[in-house]
């Protein structure tokens, strides 16, 4: 029967849109880091939005399950299937869907299919004379469908938000295959219920989105880059508020970097320039918009005399810009070079940053033993990307049995402290658990209530966020 059906699935997207062979499938079972690995007999590439809606009409009425999938840089698990005899599960993956449908630069908005790489968005919008905020490291081959069903975060949320807050408005193919259309590129629309909300940050447990209309921002007069070193967490976040009381809400990146990260990138990735060496405990590249590089480096001047920067640089060109955001931009593979490791992205009350820090590391070692912890991510917005590295005497798997116990500490500390044991990656698979623990339980009811309503086969992304 499972022949059957993947013949007749072939038909529909086309024998050129299909791989079955394992060889093939292979790249597209497991998530970025490789830790949550999967299986599927078959793995489709729809061409436009009737594509997916007759290959989601053929498995809703056959009991066949469905995983989205965009640019596989997934890091939970929500793009990996779990496909056995008793349960179909195939990949439907959007990379094909990539048309730029409609730019109105006098209304600032783009439509796009769910396939567009995000750095291809960006660009489009640049040849306009506009910007695309939304950037992540993974911009270079992760696609908007993806960013929005994870409602993707990245390093310019300080002054534009999250992903949720760049979409005007959304095509989704149901789970009975039927298409809502949402598409107007209105910032105004009170029209009852936003539905288009419920679609993103679901983790393609409630459709297949198909296309998006975009917001587009005001490319900004000037840009300035400025890469500095500080000896200490509390000198970081004072810098953060100095910069905030000077520059407002033309701050648009403060990105920071522990020192375990720079001495990665020296000892892992090492054709990467380290402008200001890893001697000092943390980095900060943050921006400025639509301020004159003189009042700039006026503000790092009188932080270096107040002694909170050791030292610094401003970018004095665009392959500088690009420099200093490589570094940045390189952690996590250099992390992934340096062994196993646990993976943590919380967020926390800024002020509550160093109390965090001060109480986990030494409860990790405890479990763990003493290891490397590299830390870094969005300091403006609150958010940590928090890795304990396997130590040097310790076997990677044995390691990784204390996973469990490391992610308890982690995450209960973030969330007695106020903040959220996931910021930006989502749930997948690797954390329902804590979505169950940590939430409001009239909210976990209500979210089943939405999944049973609109997908009552359990047809969309099963075993994921919420069932």
């Amino acid at each position: 029967m499972m022949h059957d059906h993947i013949d007749n699935l072939k038909q529909i997207a086309g024998e050129s849109n299909a791989f079955d062979h394992q060889d093939d499938i292979h790249p597209f079972l497991e998530d970025w880091r490789g830790q949550v690995k999967g299986t599927t007999p078959l793995i489709l590439f729809p061409l436009d939005t009737k594509h997916v809606q007759r290959i989601v009409q053929y498995c809703n009425e056959n009991d066949i399950k469905i995983v989205s999938q965009g640019g596989n840089t997934s890091l939970c698990g929500a793009n990996v299937p779990h496909s056995s005899e008793q349960n179909i599960e195939i990949v439907v993956n959007t990379s094909k869907m990539n048309r730029v449908i409609e730019v109105d630069p006098f209304n600032r908005s783009m439509i796009v299919e769910s396939g567009c790489i995000l750095q291809n968005i960006q660009n489009t919008a640049q040849d306009h004379d506009l910007l695309f905020p939304l950037s992540l490291s993974a911009e270079g081959s992760c696609q908007i469908g993806g960013n929005i069903s994870t409602n993707a975060g990245g390093v310019n949320v300080l002054k534009y938000g999250m992903a949720r807050d760049q979409v005007m408005g959304i095509e989704v193919v149901l789970p009975d295959g039927s298409i809502f259309s949402d598409l107007k590129s209105l910032r105004k629309d009170n029209t009852g219920y936003d539905l288009k909300q419920l679609f993103i940050g679901a983790e393609g447990t409630l459709g297949v989105i198909t296309k998006v209309s975009l917001k587009l921002a005001s490319s900004p007069i000037n840009e300035i880059t400025s890469m500095v070193s500080l000896n200490n967490i509390g000198d970081v976040i004072a810098l953060l508020e100095q910069a905030k009381k000077k520059f407002g809400d033309n701050v648009t990146a403060f990105e920071f970097i522990s020192q375990s990260c720079l001495v990665a990138i020296r000892d892992f990735l090492g054709h990467i320039k380290l402008p200001l060496g890893c001697d000092q405990s943390w980095q900060i590249i943050f921006e400025v918009i639509n301020h004159d590089e003189d009042s700039l480096l006026d503000f790092l001047e009188a932080q270096v005399n107040t002694g909170i920067i050791c030292d610094g640089l401003v970018a004095k060109n665009e392959k500088e810009r690009n420099d200093f955001w490589l570094i940045r931009h390189s952690i996590s593979e250099a992390e992934k070079a340096s062994g196993r490791g646990v993976h943590h992205d919380i967020s926390l009350p800024i002020r509550k940053i160093p109390e965090f820090l001060d109480k986990t590391i030494p409860a990790m070692d405890d479990i763990g033993g003493a290891s490397t912890v590299y830390t870094f991510g969005h300091l403006g917005d609150g958010n940590l990307h928090f890795t304990k590295r396997q130590p040097d005497d310790m076997n990677g798997d044995d390691f990784m049995n204390f996973s469990e116990k490391i992610n308890a500490v982690v995450h209960e500390n973030a969330e007695s402290l106020g903040g959220s044991f996931s910021a930006e990656h989502g749930i997948g698979s690797k954390l329902k658990n804590d979505l169950l623990k940590y939430s409001d339980p009239i909210k976990i009811e209500l979210m089943k209530k939405i999944k049973t309503s609109l997908d009552p086969k359990n047809t969309m992304n099963p075993n994921k966020l919420i069932d």
